[in-house]
């Protein structure tokens, strides 16, 4: 175990391991969202609505899990395995073989309803015990903003590869082995929870936490009170109003993505009488035509903004679901081409929401700051995680509901025209619906890189010491836009940190471990 008082260089081999972390992060639940309600009822025998059941309830208890892991992982170091392993890399260590096992085990086809949610849920357990850790690492690695940005964009390749493979593999399969075959999802388990658990452990080779300050160690908080302040500080970023913003767009856009996931195998097997191959095809085509946007995104979001980017992904989404649902109900031809074209359409939509969501949250504390005067990063993807994941359990549970009540038939080759019926609403309605939320929120967001400068500015210039009396009109103006604040209220004028009993200013660097992962 060793103590790194000095920030040391990141190499290749580093970048690699901390990058690859998210092919686990983010093709987990690519294969998860493109498949697995697919695979409850074509191949495990539940209904629609067991099947959204499981996958309801155990992102519900995820939620409220991340928080608990949050505090579980920030105090480890306190465990005499947290000091030996680290407080990071102990869970990486312990949480890859779980995550390989609970991974495969939830692709065994013919096992009732229970077998089934128990397995889910034992999966994301397995899941937080990882993914909480991993989310510190690049500011624990290096606190500089070009090295975090080549990290972040290292993570990024990873996690949409993984998404690539997750929507081509399983068409793979079914090609080689045949449709009826109830093993070829199993096969696709155990290839990808291998797959985890490898990158897992990169995690605890080749990277590393940085050293905790003497001071800050010997304090031992209670559990009570951390929870306490942990409930209201969720509370709290809702008081920032461009963070409301994003939340509706972040909510409008990510639940869209997930309720089209669950469904688009389904629409382009039973309604528009495709096969699992070629819907498997269409996916990979869509990920792909993701992979590639990321560049367009972010030219787009340094030219016009956040919001305009994002409104024109949103575009893109709605125009992919409109076409999709004109080959069907105006029954148009050459169907495999407009397909296709489908397809291109969403992945362009999913690469901007994706995108620019993300790109949006690293500037949101910047707002909170200038409202607050502290640094609450960790907070807003707390609430951003759980505010999701609470939603997207809903979302889906319905998605079942629907699909129950139209009366689909699960281990059918062939649907009756009621499901067919209830399919095509749930694709349509159900996607606009949130898309149009996350339209509707970006209408009013003015987080555009002109407005941004300018806070920093007067962040900058209230941090050296000077007067909020001497604030100019525009950055008044824009300060106000932001917030949801009087400029009066703004800099810590306000109750809002009081209310949290002031333990945000405890930051991940102060309860670092020091322990180093990385071997070479």
């Amino acid at each position: 175990m060793i103590n790194h008082h000095k920030e040391r260089p990141i190499s290749v081999k580093n970048m690699l391991a901390y990058g690859g972390g998210d092919f686990f992060g983010g093709g987990c639940f690519a294969v998860l969202g493109l498949w697995i309600m697919f695979f409850y009822t074509t191949y495990a025998g539940l209904s629609p609505a067991e099947a959204g059941a499981v996958i309801a309830t155990a992102r519900l208890l995820d939620a409220f899990f991340d928080p608990l892991m949050g505090y579980v992982t920030d105090n480890f170091y306190r465990n005499a395995w947290g000091k030996k392993y680290g407080r990071r890399g102990f869970f990486f260590l312990f949480g890859a073989p779980l995550i390989m096992v609970t991974y495969i085990i939830m692709w065994v086809s013919g096992m009732g309803f229970w077998y089934y949610l128990l397995t889910y849920i034992l999966f994301y357990a397995a899941y937080t015990l990882a993914i909480v850790p991993y989310e510190t690492l690049a500011a624990e690695m290096t606190s500089s903003f070009k090295m975090r940005t080549k990290l972040t964009g290292v993570r990024m390749f990873f996690s949409t590869g993984a998404a690539i493979l997750a929507a081509w593999l399983p068409g793979r399969i079914i090609a080689y082995l045949g449709e009826d075959s109830s093993s070829s999802f199993l096969i696709m388990g155990v290839i990808f929870g291998v797959l985890f658990a490898v990158v897992i452990l990169m995690l605890y080779f080749y990277t590393w936490e940085r050293p905790i300050p003497v001071d800050v160690a010997a304090p031992k908080l209670s559990f009570r009170r951390d929870m306490k302040h942990l409930f209201k500080s969720l509370i709290s970023t809702m008081k920032v109003r461009t963070f409301r913003q994003h939340v509706g767009m972040y909510l409008g856009g990510y639940v869209a993505l997930d309720v089209l996931g669950a469904v688009l195998a389904y629409y382009i097997i039973f309604v528009l009488g495709q096969n699992a191959v070629t819907a498997s095809n269409a996916m990979t085509l869509m990920t792909l035509v993701q992979f590639v946007c990321v560049a367009l995104f972010i030219f787009l979001c340094m030219k016009l903004g956040n919001g305009a980017s994002y409104r024109i992904a949103q575009l893109f989404m709605l125009a992919s679901v409109g076409l999709f649902l004109a080959i069907h109900l105006l029954q148009l031809p050459f169907n495999m081409a407009l397909i296709y074209l489908s397809v291109i359409l969403m992945g362009v939509g999913r690469s901007g929401t994706s995108y620019v969501c993300w790109n949006i949250y690293s500037f949101i504390p910047d707002v909170d700051e200038m409202l607050t005067g502290k640094r609450r990063e960790g907070i807003f993807a707390g609430v951003m995680t759980f505010v999701r994941k609470a939603v997207q359990a809903v979302a889906l549970f319905g998605v079942g509901l629907l699909l129950q009540h139209y009366g689909f038939t699960p281990k059918s080759a062939t649907q009756p025209a009621e499901a067919v019926y209830g399919i095509t609403l749930v694709f349509g309605t159900g996607s606009v619906i949130f898309l149009l939320v996350g339209l509707y929120s970006s209408m009013k967001f003015r987080l555009t890189r002109h407005n941004h400068a300018l806070l920093v500015n007067e962040i900058e210039r209230l941090k050296a010491g000077g007067s909020k009396y001497d604030v100019t009109p525009e950055t008044r103006l824009i300060t106000e836009q932001l917030t949801g604040w009087p400029y009066e209220k703004c800099w810590g004028d306000n109750n809002i940190l009081s209310q949290t009993e002031e333990l945000s200013t405890l930051t991940p660097d102060d309860l670092s471990t020091g322990v180093d992962h990385a071997k070479n």
